[in-house]
């Protein structure tokens, strides 16, 4: 998912973590092909979940736990 916010509208860092975040509260990305939109609508969600975890286990500690219920409740949406 990160990977396409950037090599499709050159979204980086903190400005690709908010898209990613647009997305999974609805945005429908627009000027890209509806195979494209569709897939970054469709995983979002899991990606927002997964961002945040990353970001945390990097930035606060080491021992954050895995966010499997989230990442569970992301993939039922």
């Amino acid at each position: 998912m990160k990977w396409l916010a950037t090599d499709l509208y050159g979204y980086r860092g903190e400005e690709r973590t908010a898209f990613v975040r647009a997305c999974a509260e609805g945005l429908r990305p627009e000027g890209i092909p509806d195979a494209a939109a569709a897939l970054l609508v469709r995983h979002a969600r899991v990606a927002d979940v997964m961002t945040d975890f990353e970001r945390r286990l990097r930035e606060e500690s080491r021992s954050t736990p895995y966010p499997a219920e989230a990442l569970g409740r992301a993939a039922a949406e």
